[in-house]
């Protein structure tokens, strides 16, 4: 492989990077709600480093959270509003981790409060 080509986030890991910065295995523990291994964070360092705060990354994620706001909003059935909900907050814990504000959710009961 080239040394170009983006390794995942997580620090220690040398994998290709799959999608939002993770590679496949750190990539499907985050959708899963999961953290990375005991053994990996033991390797990590306290301090984060914002690795992805680039103005392309953060287009992509405005994007992302639109679109699960949208999948939210269509889906019919439980199983799938709970995960673009959980495709939600990921994107908008990942938004506040790079220090950008979400903009408000443009839906349901929570954009309605913040409304009126």
């Amino acid at each position: 492989m080239s040394d170009k080509r983006k390794r995942c986030a997580v620090p220690g890991c040398k994998a290709p990077m799959h999608a939002r910065g993770y590679c496949r295995r750190h990539y499907s523990q985050l959708w899963r709600g999961r953290r990375s291994s005991s053994s990996e964070s033991s390797r990590a360092t306290p301090k984060r480093e914002h690795v992805h705060d680039d103005p392309e990354r953060i287009r992509a994620l405005e994007r992302e959270l639109k679109k699960a706001e949208h999948m939210y909003e269509v889906v019919v059935g439980f199983e799938g509003r709970v995960k673009w909900r959980r495709e939600m907050e990921a994107v908008r814990a990942e938004l506040l981790r790079l220090g950008i504000k979400p903009p408000p959710p443009s839906f349901g009961r929570e954009a309605r409060a913040s409304s009126g």
